[in-house]
């Protein structure tokens, strides 16, 4: 659930901005969490780079990367000979990440504010675009991708990484459901942005088949995400990441929350295991050439 990386007239109105606002709050929460929720999205971010399948010395583009993730897996992956250009939309999302990367003792990673839709990037600079939990908030899918395929050299390759639907994420379920039997939400339109706009991986391989992308797969991969800690520390941490569902969570009349706060956590706690929350995720990883 990395920062959304872009704008455009397809989503709501002055949808830049409001998302850039929502996680340039977040942003510090991010970092606060940063340790456990790299490890909670591990087997995510080991899905996209096996999935990009990049090797040492190649340059890789990473979009909407947030405090790190998978763009630091990426510059390990690609050794000292290789290198790694990490966006996203938010300066403070970009500055954690590189202080994460310092931490870690990368240097072969640089970081630029960019936009999707607009990459500040020479014609055929990239081996590799990358992009985990991302692409599903660009609001002009065609012209996000049209850039990205610009940038890719002949034969490069893509790899990203969507959520499947609600009901096969229990990592989402178990805490928004409480809140949806009581808030009613409009669905949104089939290709506006939001998180499970691309959670059918049919949707998702024909919308990058349409955009030029040769040898498109898309696959469902069953994970688990594990919170290492205790189920009211993975409510917490869930309360403030996740910046594009904090609207539904103010939706509930204050006498209700401690009601809904009490069903979110007997949830949570079914899933703990030893001294983890398992909560399992469907990962769509689709994968194509240029």
């Amino acid at each position: 659930m990395n920062s959304v990386q872009n704008s455009g007239s397809g989503g709501a109105p002055n949808y830049k901005e409001m998302v850039r606002t929502e996680w340039t709050g977040a942003a510090p929460y991010w970092q606060k969490w940063n340790a456990k929720f790299v490890v909670q999205t591990r087997a995510a971010t080991e899905l996209v780079v096996r999935g990009a399948q990049a090797g040492a010395g190649m340059k890789v583009l990473d979009l909407a990367c947030g405090t790190g993730e998978p763009a630091l897996s990426l510059a390990k992956a690609v050794g000292a000979s290789g290198r790694v250009v990490a966006t996203d939309l938010v300066p403070e999302m970009l500055e954690f990440a590189r202080q994460n990367a310092l931490a870690r003792e990368l240097h072969n990673i640089e970081f630029r504010v960019a936009d999707a839709e607009a990459l500040p990037f020479e014609d055929g600079e990239f081996d590799r675009v990358t992009c985990r939990f991302g692409i599903m908030f660009f609001p002009e899918f065609g012209k996000a991708m049209a850039e990205i395929r610009r940038v890719l050299k002949r034969g490069g390759r893509i790899c990203f990484a969507v959520f499947g639907t609600l009901e096969e994420n229990p990592f989402f379920q178990v805490s928004l459901a409480p809140y949806l039997k009581r808030v009613k939400v409009q669905a949104p339109p089939p290709d506006a942005p939001h998180i499970f706009r691309f959670a059918e991986e049919s949707k998702l391989a024909g919308a990058l088949s349409a955009a030029g992308f040769l040898e498109v797969s898309a696959s469902k991969n069953r994970v688990i995400f594990p919170w290492p800690g205790s189920a009211e520390e993975s409510w917490e941490a869930t309360r403030e990441l996740a910046a594009p569902f904090k609207k539904l969570m103010k939706a509930i009349p204050r006498e209700q929350a401690d009601e809904v706060f009490g069903e979110v956590l007997d949830g949570l706690r079914r899933f703990q295991v030893g001294d983890e929350i398992q909560l399992a995720a469907t990962v769509i990883i689709a994968t194509g050439a240029c």
